[in-house]
């Protein structure tokens, strides 16, 4: 988990104890580390990284057709139960599920929400 360009006081309730080389924080809340902005290098400049990487991600994934008509608006946003094959998936509503989704392809394949 991340957080920038806010400070690591902003992921509240994790109990975060800070590595000795304040580059990370550990919780037993978070399987993994915590990084903020505010942490020791070279953790803020790899957060810029990784929120550019992030946007540009999101704006490749944004311009990308569907892949089939069938992927478009998929039961109506309320998607719980639901098996999703390889593709591009866009909504022109809320997307919400209260049960377990399956993604199913393989290594090489992807899928894009």
């Amino acid at each position: 988990i991340g957080v920038s360009p806010i400070a690591a006081t902003a992921m509240t309730g994790f109990s975060l104890a800070a590595d000795s080389s304040n580059t990370f924080s550990t919780s037993t809340q978070i399987k993994g580390k915590a990084y903020a902005a505010d942490y020791a290098p070279p953790t803020p400049s790899k957060m810029t990284t990784a929120i550019s990487d992030m946007e540009t991600a999101y704006t490749d994934a944004a311009g990308r057709p569907i892949s089939d008509n069938s992927n478009l608006n998929v039961k109506s946003g309320l998607i719980s139960g639901t098996t999703f094959k390889a593709g591009v998936y866009k909504w022109d509503s809320d997307v919400m599920f209260s049960s377990d989704i399956t993604i199913k392809g393989s290594s090489s394949d992807h899928f894009i929400f």
